[in-house]
């Protein structure tokens, strides 16, 4: 480097604040001039241009927003990373990083480790060597290879056909289920790199158009920047996605870019020499990749999803496949309960149809309840039925919708498509947060056949609005991001008390132990290399989803296996939210189990956590899918039934209590008991227009009817 414009300029009032960044910056080689205001910080710049400015946002004299303005008003294009207390609005970072230019926001209090990892994206210490060329491979592109349409649909059927064996021995049964699994995801890649192929020449033309603004630039630190960052996304992508020759030449570009030194001339004609080379012979790789899969098949959508047709054997068939098409539903078919049973206990499904004709067993829609336990999950269904049911009955044996008399095409199709949103609300969800769209879209191909509902957010300054909105049970968090680095999204979410139990897993290109480090020390649960590879993503998102809804998590209750009182309330306000929108009525009711305190000393504390348990079970295996249950205090319980009046609760709560005075509890003194259960409703918006408003009612109602009884 030359003398000029090598060093950083660091402008904070606070002392301390200034000697800590001056020497974590001076460790790794940098020159450093601190200053403790706008006024000195300009002096500075008078006798010598920085490489970079630190800037906090609150300053004597001048706050640092008005300093860098300044600065930008006089031409200066340096690279600023601005430090503020608090986590600024997406107003607010959309101008820092539009309008200012900022290059990254960071919050304090600072963690030493990721400032200096986060800084040295921007620029790399003086000491820094370059990287390492990637070997060159000599067999050029080979794409994966992956079945085709027609050898999955019969790769699928014979195994389907050795699973209805009933002979199968358990082991061999569940190796060809995991082979079907991975056969079902490589056929999703496969739409999904179709998907890429198409995207791909716009992407390398960006990456050409961003290095030839570089090239032609050479001294313009910030055009050098986004070179590097349109590299770097391109080569996590196509490798992902298989692409291992494009990913290689982006990589390669990358690596050359930051060896650039836009303050010397030393060299690097050299340096832009080969960079050159590998975006010419990368955009040869590329024109044979559209021209190879140019043949490939249409893809075709992923199917939403799965549904067992529990229906007469013969009856409307064409309907019934007719309608999954309409609906982009997987379909099976059986013709008797028992039938539906033994499917359910050997295959996931989504959702069910149920023609009541053929629930034979005892009870109100039994078949509907054993169904569940089978699943082993909340599944929406839809109930067809020539006779008339009440409203209570519908909502109480889970079915989302009721097709009355005739099934057709167009309202089986409807009822599917209803089915689908209601699903989507019991699926786990993951957030995946990453500027790069196509990376997303990759993520959502992966997981969404595993039954994961996927969230893409390519914005992560609004990140809090959509951990609201949409709840997620995991995080996939890219660490590289203009202007705000995953680092400080992770850090914001760890000290929010909503938040901090999600697990969080980065993906990054820096494998080596200081990324590592860095991934854990910002509050990191795990982290994934890129490229990323399908069935390491779909095994590690698997292995923290599990964990993160099992009993320990703070969403599930260990006893109940219903909602937590918090979990309750979170999910609840989207609802209600939707409900008020749609002008649509909500009907929330507290359940107690009466005189719940004094079990534990009557029956002992395993009586009283059974019933607990029992009430759970019982909540989880009627109402519909889309019904919110959560457990609100040690007896107590609530429910919240959109689109539904307090006179249908009523008359579903009757229907609780006929199944719950049918069972008997084991008690330490030998012999078994009964208990009684309390109810009291709210309806939205008369009595509350949020939940607490309506828990509160409802609670009141509760303690009155007590106190009269």
């Amino acid at each position: 480097m030359t003398e000029q414009d090598t060093y950083i300029l660091v402008i904070d009032d606070d002392k301390n604040f200034r000697d800590l960044v001056g020497d974590l910056l001076k460790s790794r080689g940098y020159e450093v001039v601190l200053t403790r205001s706008a006024k000195e910080a300009t002096a500075t710049m008078e006798a010598k241009r920085p490489a970079l400015a630190v800037v906090d946002y609150r300053l004597p004299e001048t706050d640092g927003m008005s300093w860098i303005s300044t600065v930008r008003e006089q031409n200066h294009n340096f690279p600023i990373v601005l430090c503020t207390g608090n986590w600024c609005d997406q107003k607010t970072f959309n101008w820092l990083r539009n309008i200012l230019r900022v290059s990254l926001v960071i919050q304090k209090p600072i963690v030493p480790e990721l400032f200096l990892h986060s800084l040295e994206n921007i620029i790399p210490p003086p000491a820094k060597k370059s990287p390492a060329r990637a070997s060159e491979d000599a067999t050029g592109f080979k794409p994966q290879p992956i079945l085709d349409a027609a050898q999955v649909e019969e790769s699928l059927e014979q195994i389907e056909k050795m699973l209805t064996d009933e002979d199968i021995f358990p082991e061999e049964a569940e190796r060809l289920k995991k082979l079907k699994r991975r056969i079902e995801t490589q056929n999703a890649i496969k739409k999904a790199r179709e998907s890429f192929v198409k995207e791909l020449p716009e992407s390398w033309k960006v990456l050409t158009s961003a290095v030839q603004k570089a090239r032609e630039n050479p001294r313009n630190l910030l055009l050098l920047q986004d070179a590097m960052a349109v590299a770097h996304k391109v080569k996590g992508t196509a490798g992902s996605y298989g692409f291992t020759k494009v990913g290689q030449f982006a990589e390669r570009i990358e690596d050359f870019l930051i060896t650039v030194d836009p303050h010397s001339d030393t060299h690097q004609e050299v340096v832009w020499a080969e960079i050159i080379r590998c975006v010419t012979e990368g955009t040869q790789v590329v024109e044979e990749i559209s021209k190879a899969e140019s043949t490939s098949a249409e893809s075709r959508k992923l199917p939403a999803m799965s549904c067992l047709a529990v229906v007469p054997e013969g009856e409307y068939p064409t309907e019934l496949k007719g309608a999954a098409a309409d609906a982009n539903c997987e379909l099976d078919l059986v013709g008797s309960s028992v039938g539906a049973i033994v499917k359910f206990g050997k295959t996931t499904f989504d959702s069910a149809i149920i023609d009541l004709s053929l629930d034979m067993t005892s009870g109100r829609f039994q078949l509907a309840r054993e169904l569940r336990q089978a699943a082993r999950k909340i599944i929406p269904f839809c109930f067809v039925s020539s006779n008339e049911i009440s409203q209570a009955d519908i909502v109480y044996g889970g079915a989302s919708v009721l097709i009355s008399g005739d099934a057709t095409r167009g309202n089986l199709s409807e009822a599917m498509q209803i089915m689908t949103i209601a699903g989507q609300m019991r699926k786990p969800r993951v957030l995946c947060v990453d500027d790069d769209p196509l990376l997303s879209s990759f993520v959502e191909s992966v997981l969404s056949p595993a039954g994961i509902t996927v969230r893409s957010l390519n914005e992560p300054i609004v990140i809090l609005d959509v951990m609201h909105e949409f709840q997620p049970d995991l995080i996939l968090l890219d660490v590289i991001m203009p202007g705000l680095t995953g680092y400080e999204v992770c850090r914001l979410l760890k000290s929010h008390e909503d938040w901090k139990h999600v697990p969080v897993i980065f993906l990054t290109s820096k494998s080596d132990s200081e990324g590592k480090r860095a991934a854990f020390t910002a509050g990191g649960t795990d982290f994934l290399s890129k490229p990323v590879l399908m069935d390491e993503l779909l095994s590690r998102v698997k292995a923290h989803l599990s964990k993160t809804l099992s009993e320990v998590s703070t969403r599930i209750d260990p006893q109940s296996k219903v909602l937590t009182a918090g979990a309750l309330a979170a999910e609840s306000e989207p609802l209600i939210n939707i409900c008020s929108q749609q002008s649509q009525s909500l009907a929330a009711g507290v359940i107690s189990i009466v005189d719940y305190d004094q079990l534990d000393t009557l029956h002992g504390a395993f009586s009283a956590e059974h019933t607990v348990g029992k009430l759970g079970k019982l909540l989880n295996e009627r109402l519909r899918a889309e019904d919110l249950r959560g457990r609100i205090a040690e007896g107590e319980f609530m429910i919240i039934l959109p689109g539904e009046t307090i006179e249908v609760l009523g008359n579903i709560f009757e229907l609780f209590k006929d199944d719950w005075n049918k069972m008997w509890f084991p008690s330490v003194r030998g012999r078994e008991f009964q208990t009684d259960l309390a109810f009291s409703t709210a309806e939205f918006p008369l009595e509350g227009d949020n939940f607490e408003k309506l828990k509160d009612y409802a609670l009141r109602g509760l303690k009155q009817r007590s106190a009269m009884s």
